[in-house]
């Protein structure tokens, strides 16, 4: 550093330390962030003073998550012409982001696939433990004090009697309430939460967005990011919008709409011409004539027991989808959504007496044949995806229906795999890693993977979550015009995410189906 840049420096922090109330927690001034030789963030200003709410802006790619990375001091401005980041949590400003993570408590989709991808064996409460010290791992015996800050945490977010679960074990839902309380088990100054409400019902997104509001009652700084604007707490008052790396300025940033950003039912179909009509809902077929149809699933008195004590998981459940037919599955965290798919899948199978059969053939068996007439995207699958795999490799693993089984493909294979990438407007990033890609990019290359190798099942998972609202709308025109030819099975937290060629809809409650 030169002597003058020193001055100048020192200046700054003379001239913000002269008035305690104007020194603000977190502060960037023209911040330039580069990752892998390539510059991702571009000239950043911005700053998060005391008794402010930020929400956190921009389509998928756009730097947000690389945002949050930068504020809690995970990676550093750029080494050349980076620009100043400051904090100022203990009344003096330093460039020193030694003790930041303490203070700027994290919790995100992405996070949540990092613990997903382990085989570490813990239980929820050892989760929420590790927070105390922003560790992944227990490394410290815990004293009674840090075990009653434990149970305070896990009892503010209703979850006390998971204290002792397998962590694993968890519905996607239960597994964000636990990590949740992880990041307020110290009560920290700042709350990140990134696109929190992922996979959650709507109970449970209530009840987590009231925990956060009191939250912030209490002092703690919020900052979120979301693509649904109903997710957003009423208590946020700032807005910082990214787009390509780049702030957008405040006269064109804008917080839309809860109407303008919840998707209709027919939304997908007005953003592009799919040159599809209005289909017949099905919904008036009898049973009797619907049980002559050819069908893709048909299963009969099936009850699936998950562990070694023979907890039963899903009760006599007894269902038919017929071809024509595209059904979506709703049902709370935990009632056993997760089983069916997995069921469905050939990845477990009914108890005797329970039989399940696919595509019109009985006694139809052969796991691999299954997942390859099957395409597939859920965030389990995504967190699944750990290893350096580039766009292009990813999708192609949809032909052997694998996650790491890299295998030469076919010039068709091959072929096929551009075809679909370009589809999706991805072709740019054939050939990144999707360790390099934000969280709703690797959920893009998830979707064209399901597609590459033309199923005629298509299983949705929560598909929509964590993507903005120009790609929910891109998706649900390919989903509509896929749905002339490949039944589809919407499973969705959210009314809104409710595809137009949906004909039927399975209720899941405890285990049980209603139809």
């Amino acid at each position: 550093m030169t002597t003058t840049g020193r001055k100048t420096r020192g200046a700054i922090r003379n001239s913000a330390a002269a008035s305690a109330a104007t020194i603000p927690l977190i502060a960037l001034e023209g911040v330039n962030v580069e990752l892998n030789g390539r510059r991702v963030l571009h000239n950043i200003t911005w700053r998060l003073d005391p008794g402010q709410h930020w929400a956190v802006l921009g389509p998928n790619g756009a730097g947000k998550s690389t945002f949050l990375r930068l504020i809690r001091g995970e990676i550093w401005p750029a080494a050349n012409g980076g620009g100043i980041r400051r904090y100022g949590f203990d009344g003096e400003l330093t460039e020193s982001p030694i003790g930041v993570k303490q203070k700027v408590a994290l919790v995100s989709a992405e996070q949540q696939t990092r613990y997903m991808r382990t085989e570490w064996h813990m239980k929820a409460w050892q989760v929420v433990f590790t927070g105390l010290f922003d560790s992944e791992l227990m490394y410290h015996h815990p004293s009674d004090a840090q075990l009653d800050q434990v149970r305070a945490a896990m009892h503010e977010l209703g979850i006390d009697a998971l204290w002792d679960a397998d962590f694993h074990k968890l519905s996607q839902g239960q597994l964000r309430k636990v990590l949740i309380a992880r990041a307020l088990v110290r009560k920290p100054p700042v709350l990140i939460c990134d696109e929190i409400g992922v996979g959650l019902d709507t109970h449970a997104r209530h009840g987590l967005l009231s925990a956060i509001a009191r939250v912030a009652e209490d002092g703690t700084q919020i900052l979120m990011t979301s693509h649904r604007r109903e997710e957003l707490l009423d208590v946020i008052g700032n807005r910082l919008e990214l787009r390509g790396g780049r702030q957008v300025p405040s006269a064109e940033s804008a917080v839309p709409s809860p109407e303008s950003r919840v998707l209709s039912p027919d939304s997908g179909l007005r953003t592009r011409d799919s040159g599809l009509g209005t289909r017949d809902s099905g919904l008036a077929t009898p049973d009797s004539a619907r049980s002559t149809q050819h069908f893709l699933l048909d299963i009969r008195n099936a009850s699936v027991a998950l562990d070694e004590g023979g907890t039963v998981v899903l009760h006599d459940v007894t269902w038919r989808m017929n071809v024509g037919e595209h059904w979506m599955i709703v049902g709370d965290n935990g009632a056993g959504k997760t089983t069916l798919l997995k069921l469905i899948l050939g990845e477990i199978w009914p108890a005797e007496g329970g039989s399940i059969d696919r595509f019109g053939v009985r006694g139809f068996k052969d796991v691999w044949e299954i997942k390859r007439r099957i395409g597939f995207v859920s965030h389990d699958l995504q967190a699944r995806y750990h290893h350096d795999v580039t766009a292009r490799q990813a999708v192609g693993t949809g032909f052997s229906a694998s996650v790491g089984w890299l295998t030469t493909l076919t010039t068709e294979q091959a072929s096929r795999v551009d075809e679909v990438l370009a589809e999706l407007g991805l072709t740019q990033l054939a050939d990144r890693s999707l360790q390099r890609m934000s969280y709703g990019q690797a959920r893009k290359v998830l979707v064209a993977r399901a597609l590459v190798h033309r199923p005629r099942l298509l299983i949705l998972d929560e598909v929509f979550d964590g993507l903005d609202a120009n790609f929910r709308a891109e998706l649900r025109a390919i989903f509509q015009r896929l749905s002339e030819t490949t039944g589809i099975i919407l499973v969705s937290h959210h009314e809104g995410d409710r595809l137009p060629c949906i004909t039927h809809q399975l209720n899941i409650h405890g285990g049980r189906v209603e139809l």
